[in-house]
């Protein structure tokens, strides 16, 4: 049984000619709590974007649980984000379907199944 949750390797991203990362690697083995650290630009947003599959690296791979990314490994994954990535000004269920229709994920029933859930459908 391998003991690794995430597995990078290589992993470069380019916007135009900016590296913003270029050919990352490490691991990150189960049951340790991982933060990612750096000045700004360093590539954190990025790293993360790529890992949460909400951008595509240009080469390098990475493994969730010693598979490659799939619906079913993304399931497992949750991230903590330093600010709310939120609009202020919208219901829940407005920033949540934005959210779904960026990621593809889900569907509208599924965004009110979940609000209802943690008591947040009247919000």
């Amino acid at each position: 049984m391998n003991n690794t949750v995430l597995s990078i390797s290589n992993l470069a991203k380019s916007y135009g000619s900016i590296k913003a990362l270029n050919g990352i690697s490490f691991d990150v083995p189960k049951g340790c709590v991982f933060g990612i650290l750096g000045p700004n630009g360093s590539g954190k947003t990025t790293t993360l974007g790529i890992i949460l599959d909400v951008l595509k690296a240009n080469s390098g791979s990475f493994k969730w649980f010693d598979k490659p990314s799939s619906p079913d490994t993304r399931k497992q994954i949750g991230s903590l984000l330093e600010t709310p990535n939120f609009y202020h000004y919208l219901s829940a269920l407005d920033n949540l379907k934005i959210t779904q229709a960026i990621s593809h994920r889900g569907n509208e029933n599924d965004i009110e199944e979940v609000l209802k859930t943690v008591n947040l459908a009247h919000r």
